[in-house]
This record gives structure tokens, C-alpha cells and sequence, in this order.
């Protein structure tokens, strides 16, 4: 990495520098100007890659293993836009996963280096950041909230207010995001900003750490030609700031692919050709397969390798006439003299800390919370309906009623009630998503969302257990308004968390219905409404029960009320 200053007192700081082996024990780290993070150019390199994972054995794969990628080198230098390319299914998400340290199984072969050292995780995730493929991102926020909040929650603590406003700025002007600032991000009730102006939003969200290795998987997926060549345009843009761009992308057009430096053609996890993008033509030239005039050449050489349809060249023969050639052999001397000049730099985030992320997470989950309609204000308005209906089914019903009479009533409403909470499990999961980005770019707490996201809910559920406890009770003439209103309140905040728990466990939010759905029918159904409990058999030394929702404080409330009260309730109410 190039050499730093040290930051002025005045300056704010986010990043520490250390070099190892040449530091003294007692020598003071020096900050690093935060402004200055984007000339700390990375050259990122890989040698010999070999990705394998366990499969079902099949007569294809008669061991059990499947190798996903083989013996796959390359190297990218700061101020390059480097193309992975190549037909669906060939691994270029897995190769960049791998190089973004986002596999967690399988068995990975081959080393990986950062500026010629073998990479360090914590080193090389403090100067890289990760786009996916899917645009993680609240509709409920307009572009500039969403990038002011995600600078808050992942630059340090010492970063004033006022640097991260100016961080902001800077950056949504460098995406080109000024004429959309103040527009919601958009969601399935609410337009908001276009395919094009996401995909740079969510890049700008990475760019506000100011990272010397940007990776992108398929930044251009989903959009149109126009939108495209837009977002890539702002991306190679970046590259005249010395850093180092890697993407997947499945099929450039011609503008598009005259932007990138190098070029990786991959095919059934064998490299094909990587290089500079002005040389494949005569490599491929070469091999005998020269690339049709007027034709656009990334069409073509991706034609070439598809081995799914008829009309492929030789694979085997193009892989071997790469590994044969001079392209390959230049990129082997490139990282050996990458590790024989070893520039080691340790870059350690200093991470903003948990008591901010927690506060901004209660301001951000609380903010959804009221604007989006789904969360709660859809369920309120269901849940007022239905417990208007309740109330008026018990409204013109004799005063000699039972306490017995009145047990369908409590079932009804505690099970029904509880049992819509399901319906958070959509938007719980896009939170989730979410987090999962803003925690593997920027270590974002796990305790900080999991409680932030707790508290904020809870003004939503006591607001539904209020209003329908206020139209159940006065309505059917209930005693105990209090102790309804406690009950309800606790068993929807079970509910909800317990929706909480099932939606960070599954792949799909309707999966977690389904499982949801079949956990509550186990609670109602050994709660001793369809069955007495005393008669529910037992198993070994234990009864088959489960927390039972008709408590004492809801056993309570079924006294009907005798005074004029109620009598006049029904005679106003049905004047």
C-alpha cells in the first residue's frame, strides 16, 4: 500500500496503519486520514484455486465430490476493472465469493494474497467491501436516509456528524444519485427510484467506507441497456481512484465491455483465458477462433465455451492453449514478484461501537415500523374489525350468561390474535437481509439488532392489544379490562418474537408460515379449550400441555357485568 501521514488532530480518523515486523513494540500506531482511504491501493491475487464440495454420488460424480473450480489463477491490480465472465453455471459467484471470503464449506485449495502476503481476514475485509446480486434495501427510506444511517452504523464512532454528512454527499454525487436523494427507496406499496438507481445506490452504501477493493456480483442483473452502461459507467469511474474492481457479469454489451482492463473467461470452473481485455482477441485468434467482424467479442467467446449448447469449440483445447501461453505465464510472474516485494500492511477497522449501532437501529427499525404499512398498521386495522365483530357478536347477549359461554370468547381472541403474527414474517425477513449485508461489510452487532429490533416492535403490539382490548371488553361487557389488556400484550409479544426466532432460521418467508402456522396449532390445541387439560393423556412421568393462553388474569375478566353500565353501552350503541 502507498505510504500515509499522519492525520491532523483536526481530522477524523477511522483506520489504523501497522507494519508488521518493522513497528517497535513501543511505537504508537498512526491514523490514517480517513478521507485519504481511497490512495491505500490493494493489489488483490489468487493462485491455483481449487474449490471442491461433498455431492450425492451420481455416475457423474462416483466419490461423492463435485469440483467446482479447478486450478484457477489471476490478478488484479489497483485502477483495474477486471470482467468475470463466462456461461451460467460455470463459477464465477463462486469465485467471487471466494475471493470476498463468503464460503463457508466445501473444501477451498490454493492461496490468496493481499499487495503479495497471503491475505488476512482481518486485513482484507477491513479494505474490501461486497455487493450482492440482490439490492438489500428498506423501502421505507429515501436514498439520502438510507446511506446517513448506513455510514452511522458503519464508520467509527470518532467520525463526527458533520464528516459523515459530508461523506454522504460526496458519495452521492460520485454515484450520481443527487436527483433522487430525497425518493423512497420504493417497495411493494410504495414506487420509489428505478432498477438502475438502486443497484448505485447499493454500491454507494459499500463506498462510504471508502474501500480500496470493490467486488460486484452481476451489478448490472435485471437492468436495461441504458441503465447498464450507467452503472458501469460509475463504476469504472472508481477505478481512477486506484482501486481495484472485480464483477461478474453474464454478457457485456460492446460499450460496456470496452470498459474493463482485464478480462476472466471461465468455464466448467476452468479458466479459459485471463488477461488484458486488448489481447484476447489475438489469443483467441491463436487457437484458431478468431471473432466474426462487427460481432460483439464477449458474445461471442462466451458462445465459444458454453459447452450446453451445440456449436462450442474445443474446451479442452482452449484450456490447454491458455495454460500454455504467455498470458499465463506473465500472471504467474506477476504474483511471484508480488511475494518476493511483499508491501505488508495490516489495516484494522476501528469498528463504531455497539451503543450507536444500537441507538440507530431503534431509530431505523422504529422509523419502518410507522411508515411501513404492512408491519402494523395493516394487522390494526384487521385486528379492529375483528374485534369489533367480537364485541358486537356478545353485545345484545342475556346477563345470566355463563362464565362457561364466555370461553370461546377468550379462546377466539387470544387465538386468532396471536396467531396473525405471522404476518410480520415478510418483513422481518427483508430486514434480515438487510443485516446480513451490513454485517459482513461492516460488523454490524448481532445483540444490538436482535434487541433494537425487539423494543422497537413494542409500541406497534401494545398499540394492537389496546384497541382490541378496548372494543372486546366494552362491547362483551368484560370485567378486568387491565388484566386483558396485560395478557394480550404479553401473548402477542411472545408471538412476536417467536416469529422473530422462526424467521431468522429460515431460507423463506413461507416456510417460516408454514412453521409458524403448524407451532401455533400445537399451542391451541393443548391449551385446554378442544380438550380439558386434566383429561389431555400423559407421556412417561410429564402431561402433554403447553403454555396454556386462558390464564388466571383471563379467567378473571369473564364475570359479566351486572351494573347499568353495559345496559347503557348496548342502548347507545343502538340507539
Amino acid at each position: 500500500m502507498a505510504d500515509t501521514n499522519p492525520a491532523s488532530p483536526s481530522t477524523a480518523t477511522s483506520y489504523e496503519t501497522l507494519t508488521p515486523g518493522k513497528a517497535k513494540p513501543d511505537e504508537v500506531a498512526l491514523p490514517v486520514d480517513i478521507s485519504n482511504m481511497s490512495k491505500n491501493p490493494c493489489t488483490l491475487s489468487w493462485k491455483n484455486l481449487a474449490y471442491i464440495v461433498d455431492v450425492k454420488k451420481t455416475t457423474q460424480c462416483p466419490n461423492g465430490k463435485k469440483t467446482i473450480l479447478s486450478n484457477v489463477s489471476g490478478r488484479c491490480a489497483p485502477g483495474e476493472l477486471t470482467a468475470v465472465m463466462g456461461p451460467s453455471g460455470c463459477g464465477k459467484t463462486t469465485l467471487l465469493d471466494i475471493l470476498a471470503d463468503r464460503i463457508s464449506s466445501g473444501t477451498l485449495q490454493g492461496n490468496i494474497s493481499l499487495n503479495g502476503e497471503t491475505r488476512n481476514i482481518k486485513t482484507f475485509r477491513a479494505v474490501t467491501s461486497y455487493v450482492a446480486q440482490e439490492d438489500s434495501l428498506l423501502g421505507s427510506f429515501t436514498v439520502l436516509e438510507t446511506l446517513e444511517m448506513a455510514a452511522r452504523l458503519s464508520l467509527p464512532t470518532s467520525i463526527t456528524h458533520q464528516a459523515i454528512v459530508e461523506r454522504v454527499q460526496a458519495v452521492i454525487d460520485a454515484m450520481g444519485l443527487r436527483v433522487c436523494e430525497h425518493t423512497l427507496v420504493g417497495d411493494i406499496f410504495r414506487k420509489g427510484i428505478s432498477g438502475g438507481q438502486k443497484r448505485r445506490l447499493s454500491i454507494a452504501i459499500e463506498l462510504l467506507s471508502e474501500p480500496s477493493i470493490l467486488l460486484l456480483d452481476e451489478p448490472t442483473s435485471g437492468l436495461d441497456s441504458a441503465s447498464t452502461h450507467n452503472v458501469m459507467q460509475f463504476v469504472s469511474k472508481l477505478c481512477q481512484e486506484k482501486k481495484t474492481v472485480i464483477c461478474t457479469i453474464h454478457q457485456p454489451s460492446s460499450l460496456v465491455y470496452e470498459m474493463f482492463s482485464n478480462v476472466v473467461i471461465l468455464t466448467a470452473g476452468e479458466t479459459v483465458y485471463f488477461g488484458p481485455r486488448q489481447h484476447i482477441l489475438d489469443h483467441f485468434s491463436a487457437s484458431g477462433y478468431s471473432c466474426p467482424m462487427y460481432m460483439n467479442p464477449a458474445e461471442y467467446f462466451i458462445s465459444l465455451v458454453n459447452s450446453d449448447f451445440e456449436g462450442h469449440a474445443d474446451i479442452k483445447k482452449l484450456i490447454e492453449s491458455y495454460s500454455s501461453s504467455s498470458m499465463a505465464s506473465n500472471v504467474t510472474k506477476a504474483i511471484e514478484s508480488d511475494a518476493a516485494n511483499v508491501h505488508s500492511v495490516s489495516v484494522t477497522p476501528v469498528k463504531p461501537s455497539a451503543l450507536r449501532q444500537f441507538v440507530v437501529l431503534i431509530q431505523r427499525n422504529s422509523l419502518n415500523n410507522v411508515r411501513n404499512p404492512g408491519i402494523y398498521w395493516v394487522r390494526l386495522a384487521m385486528y379492529t374489525i375483528l374485534s369489533f365483530m367480537i364485541g358486537t357478536m356478545y353485545l345484545f347477549t342475556n346477563d345470566d350468561i355463563s362464565d362457561e359461554d364466555m370461553v370461546p370468547l377468550l379462546f377466539y381472541v387470544q387465538a386468532f390474535l396471536v396467531f396473525m403474527s405471522v404476518a410480520v414474517l415478510p418483513f422481518f425477513i427483508d430486514q434480515r437481509a438487510v443485516f446480513l449485508r451490513e454485517r459482513a461489510n461492516s460488523s454490524l452487532n448481532v445483540f444490538s439488532f436482535a434487541l433494537s429490533n425487539f423494543i422497537a416492535s413494542l409500541p406497534g403490539i401494545f398499540l394492537i392489544a389496546l384497541v382490541s382490548t378496548l372494543l372486546v371488553v366494552l362491547l362483551s361487557g368484560l370485567n378486568g379490562f387491565w388484566w386483558f389488556l396485560l395478557n394480550l400484550f404479553l401473548s402477542l409479544v411472545v408471538a412476536e418474537s417467536l416469529m422473530h426466532v422462526i424467521g431468522a432460521a429460515v431460507p423463506h418467508y413461507i416456510i417460516g408460515i408454514a412453521l409458524g402456522a403448524g407451532v401455533y396449532g400445537m399451542f391451541m390445541l393443548c391449551e385446554g379449550f378442544m380438550v380439558p387439560k386434566e383429561t389431555i393423556p400423559t407421556i412417561g412421568s410429564g402431561r402433554i400441555t403447553w403454555p396454556s393462553t386462558r390464564t388466571r388474569s383471563s379467567r378473571s375478566c369473564t364475570s359479566i357485568s351486572s351494573t347499568s353500565t353495559l345496559r347503557r353501552l348496548r342502548q347507545f350503541s343502538f340507539a
